[in-house]
């Protein structure tokens, strides 16, 4: 049994611990103010208002000059970047990345999915 115990405080000593997943750094919780330009080049603004907590984010998307809100679907975080998908009027889907540039500084991108397509997926061995 001595054996065995010591064997066990040797193991835990020489493989290193399991780190937990690292937080991350930008919390896409909040509002977020935001200027582009659509797929024909005509400049828009807006806000991107996000509440909730990692795992069960919602919210909406307002454009000026548009009157209903787009809703926010899904929101995917990573260490230093998120990603939200929002519905369109058309019923396609809008994909905003928000990362945080190795200066420091938030950096974003977006675009339309004119068509979103079902598919059927199951995990592989």
């Amino acid at each position: 049994m001595r054996s065995i115990l010591v064997g066990m405080v040797v193991a835990m000593t020489i493989v290193p611990a399991v780190r937990p997943p690292q937080a991350p750094t930008l919390d896409p919780a909040g509002k977020w103010i935001f200027s582009t330009h659509d797929e024909d080049g005509t400049a828009i603004g807006g806000t991107m208002e996000l509440t909730g907590q990692p795992g069960s984010y919602h919210g909406t998307i307002a454009i000026q000059g548009i009157d209903d809100k787009l809703p926010v679907t899904d929101v995917a975080t990573s260490t230093n970047s998120v990603i939200v998908l929002a519905t369109l009027p058309d019923g396609g889907a809008a994909v905003i990345k928000i990362w945080k540039g190795t200066d420091g500084k938030l950096q974003s991108l977006w675009g339309p999915v004119k068509q979103i397509i079902p598919a059927t997926v199951e995990k592989g061995q």
